[in-house]
């Protein structure tokens, strides 16, 4: 700890926080060198605060150029980012054209350590519907979105995502982690997940990942329905038209937040 002003610090913290400081906005990127320079730390230093801040979902790696950059989650609590907003945007019009494909509500999230945040939805027209709430945050193991959201997390470290295990909160959950690997798996394979009343008695999810630069997974879009109007005959329907969307959706994403693209924030608009 180091002593400043009569208060102690956590000098770790205060590095880390220099550090996710120079992001000031979502058009930076920066390497590790570059970014040692800016702070006056060692390389090493600098490479471990940024291995941390990209575990805990703060920044995301571009393949192609091997910086870095604020994650979508940053760039959701911030609010501030031109990009974020733009594909937020555009984001919306996918998950509209699902909402009226399906007539159920439709959910964008991301995941924020071990939770899921929605960040938007388009609600059913149905008087029974989910009330599920922008901004809050849930559980990520027993729905079909944060399955899709734990994709691409090593298997290994889930035990350190759950330290406390897996909590049973409804009938058919699965709280055990080996059966969360099984399903992440399967999603893997299939390219969806499915929540049958895992998190809710009555509630039925379809949700499939949405993919950024080098196939990341950044976020995931999920429709959600009373398990009611869920039937063989419409189910397929809706499979085929939530990975259309998050087609579409990782799509654009690509298109806004890859560094090699010529295109103005203006003109992505445009388009």
């Amino acid at each position: 700890m180091e002593h400043a002003e009569g208060k102690y610090l956590v000098q770790s913290l205060a590095k880390g926080l220099t550090i996710l400081e120079c992001f000031n906005s979502d058009m930076k990127e920066y390497g590790v060198t570059e970014l040692a320079g800016v702070v006056n730390q060692p390389e090493s230093t600098v490479q471990r605060i940024i291995n941390t801040l990209e575990y805990k979902g703060y920044l995301l790696q571009n393949p192609k150029t091997k910086k870095y950059r604020l994650s979508l989650k940053m760039l959701t609590n911030l609010q501030v980012g031109q990009q974020m907003m733009l594909w937020q945007e555009k984001a919306k019009k996918h998950l509209a054209w699902l909402n009226e494909k399906c007539g159920e509500t439709v959910n964008l999230a991301i995941r924020d350590g071990d939770k899921l945040v929605y960040i938007d939805k388009v609600d059913s027209n149905h008087l029974l519907r989910p009330n599920f709430v922008v901004g809050l945050r849930y559980p990520l193991y027993c729905t079909a979105i944060g399955k899709c959201l734990l994709l691409d997390f090593p298997r290994h470290k889930l035990k350190y995502l759950f330290p406390n295990g897996l909590e049973k909160i409804a009938p058919d959950t699965k709280a055990d982690l080996k059966e969360l690997v099984k399903d992440l798996d399967a999603l893997g394979e299939d390219g969806y997940a499915i929540d049958d009343e895992e998190f809710q008695q009555g509630l039925y999810c379809i949700s499939a990942p949405v993919h950024g630069l080098d196939e990341k997974v950044v976020a995931a879009v999920s429709i959600s329905s009373p398990k009611v109007r869920i039937t063989n005959e419409n189910r397929g329907d809706l499979i085929k038209w939530i990975l259309e969307t998050t087609q579409q959706v990782s799509n654009e994403y690509r298109q806004i937040f890859s560094s090699d693209n010529n295109h103005s924030l203006s003109e992505l608009k445009r388009s």
